[in-house]
């Protein structure tokens, strides 16, 4: 929300709002989420453009939970426009056209429903036999289902669908889980059957509430008078943290926050100072402490594995450091685990903008995880940009401190996510062919490259997406489409959503960039244009707008237009047209316009690289 941290006047009051925000991030309690949401329409400032159009359906009152969604999405900084279907008005809302849901042209679609609405059976009659129990339980499924996929064909919106937990104990006490027949294992059926039919469909997520409410407690989750009184079955207590973890939902759907984690070592990711106490002495493994820096590491490594980089910032011996990763036989992490390995004498500061450089992504990409209080606050003070993580002096409790990071959430993870930090390995190699090299030229026509234009289908259309979201430096327009513009740009006539592949001798880069071509009469418009940072200083971005232009030549097309918007992190980017032949053709609102007759206009691409099509995803035959 623009001036949300400000302080603002209304009729002669002074509403300060960074005050409020504080005291909601202090204490969270549902009567201070309560005065915040006051305060916020009090003041009443537009939302900004990029506001996401959120919309809760629910079978139960969940206006309460709407307040704390609202308080949370602007604490976060993630600003939102909700609306509240009617109570218990789901299949109205879905299925009629004119409902206030469509009307609303949501960007998310939040389902809260309860057991009860689902499988009714499940609790109301706990000594059903199995037989009976798992129809009840499918027939509940197949209801939702059907719901789902009207939901589906009726907006392009993503949608978050809870999962449900049971709000009381079971009816039949121990013998629950003894019986084929118990409610816990009904629910479990029914939480497992909704996550299948999610996977199968593209823009379903689900949200799990069940294992929310079983970390915070479920007698401390619910409350009965509540539910019967208004049919709000949370306690006050438990509403904020509900409303927190929806706003986790709405920002993972537009992928992570951060990409890199950037670790220290002595006392972070083993016990003791690796220059004062000697490899023998270090601690992992073996011992209470020990294990905590163990287990520490692995919940490192399973971030890795889902395309999170890893780089090492450390005041060490850089060869007596990186000896004891390749070597000691409690380490999880070894050397190929890290993008790049700032290990000197040098400031922290110094080291982590390097890491930034190295990696080629800006400051506020970066976490920073360090035990030592001065190092925090001396990276907080002189980086804001970083997030930095607040280690506990107990190892014993990284590993919680790290799963609670919510700064690396995505609700999808692609191919290219998985080999992210084999690329920037790759990238190095590049790097050092290109220094044996006698100069630019000969280096890029060694490297055989192949630039292919892949369709946005399958996992190539999730990668792209995901590109919309995470990608700074070479966008030329910055458009952060929603998951339903996006796909319904792929799937209208008037727009070309291209996707970009590269790859070469020394690897595969994976899907990289994107174009979006809008065509109106003669007129082609490169809506969007981006490449990922990793693929930069190739010449990559002239070999696509060759295949733009050639592209719109051929859909009939005889002007192309280009538009600039300028951005804090895409100045490099400024002049790109103009070196292309475009013309200037003035400003539209924020834009700088470009225009070029395709009558006698032509990009050569690179001659060190070979750039066609490739129908399955592939590289360019």
């Amino acid at each position: 929300m623009r001036g949300a941290e400000a302080t603002q006047v209304n009729n002669g009051v002074v509403v300060d709002l960074a005050a409020i925000f504080d005291a909601v991030r202090r204490e969270p309690t549902y009567a201070n989420h309560c005065r915040a949401l006051a305060q916020l329409r009090a003041q009443g400032e537009p939302l900004p453009r990029d506001a996401r159009r959120v919309a809760v359906l629910s079978n139960f009152t969940v206006e309460p939970v709407a307040t704390c969604v609202v308080v949370q999405a602007h604490v976060q900084g993630c600003p939102i426009e909700l609306y509240v279907a009617p109570y218990n008005e789901q299949a109205k809302q879905i299925l009629d056209p004119a409902s206030g849901l469509h009307q609303f042209r949501p960007d998310v679609i939040v389902i809260m429903l309860s057991l009860s609405a689902i499988a009714p059976g499940v609790v109301a009659e706990p000594w059903q036999d199995s037989a009976t129990r798992r129809l009840v339980v499918a027939s509940g499924l197949a209801e939702l289902a059907e719901l789902l996929a009207a939901l589906r064909e009726r907006t392009r919106a993503t949608l978050v669908v809870s999962n449900v937990a049971p709000f009381e104990a079971s009816p039949l006490g121990v013998l629950d889980w003894q019986e084929l027949t118990g409610v816990a294992r009904a629910v479990e059926e029914l939480n497992h059957g909704l996550a299948d039919w999610a996977h199968a469909h593209e823009r379903v997520y689900v949200m799990d509430v069940a294992g929310l409410t079983a970390t915070f407690g479920r007698e401390r989750a619910f409350d009965q008078r509540m539910r019967l009184l208004a049919d709000q079955p949370f306690a006050t207590g438990f509403l904020p943290r509900l409303g927190s973890e929806i706003v986790r939902y709405l920002r993972a759907t537009v992928g992570p926050a951060r990409k890199c984690l950037v670790l220290d070592l002595d006392n972070t990711l083993w016990g003791g100072i690796l220059g004062e106490d000697g490899v023998a002495r270090l601690r992992l493994g073996g011992d209470a402490a020990g294990e905590g820096f163990r287990e520490f590491q692995q919940a490192i490594l399973a971030l890795h594995q889902r395309g999170v980089l890893l780089a090492l910032c450390s005041r060490n011996d850089e060869a007596e450091a990186l000896a004891v990763v390749r070597e000691h036989p409690g380490m999880v992490l070894r050397p190929e685990h890290f993008a790049t390995v700032r290990v000197n004498w040098l400031d922290k500061v110094q080291n982590l903008r390097a890491v930034a450089a190295d990696l080629n992504i800006g400051l506020d990409s970066l976490v920073f995880a360090d035990d030592d209080p001065f190092e925090r606050q001396n990276v907080r003070e002189r980086l804001p940009e970083v997030l930095v993580v607040d280690l506990p002096r107990d190892p014993a409790l990284y590993r919680g401190t790290l799963l609670q990071l919510t700064a690396f959430d995505t609700l999808q993870v692609t191919a290219e996510d998985r080999a992210r930090s084999r690329m920037y390995h790759e990238r190095r190699a590049r790097e050092q062919v290109r220094h044996e090299a006698g100069s630019l030229e000969s280096y890029l026509m060694g490297l055989a490259m192949e630039i292919a234009a892949v369709p946005a289908e399958g996992a190539v259309r999730t990668r792209l997406f995901q590109l919309v979201h995470k990608t700074n430096q070479f966008n030329l327009t910055n458009r952060r489409y929603s998951e339903a513009e996006f796909d319904a740009m792929i799937d209208q006539r008037s727009h070309r959503v291209v996707g970009v592949r590269v790859r070469d001798r020394l690897g595969d880069s994976g899907v990289v960039g994107l174009a979006v071509l809008r065509f109106e009469g003669t007129f082609c418009d490169i809506d969007t244009f981006l490449l990922s940072c990793r693929v930069l200083g190739r010449s990559i971005e002239t070999g696509v707008l060759a295949y733009i232009v050639d592209l719109a030549r051929q859909a009939g097309a005889t002007q192309l237009r280009g538009r600039y918007v300028a951005t804090p992190k895409n100045e490099q980017v400024r002049e790109f047209y103009a070196r292309h032949g475009f013309v200037s053709a003035g400003r539209v609102d924020d834009a700088e316009v470009w225009q070029a007759d395709l009558a006698d206009f032509r990009v050569a691409a690179p001659p060190w690289a070979r750039v066609g099509v490739a129908a399955d995803g592939g590289a360019a035959g």
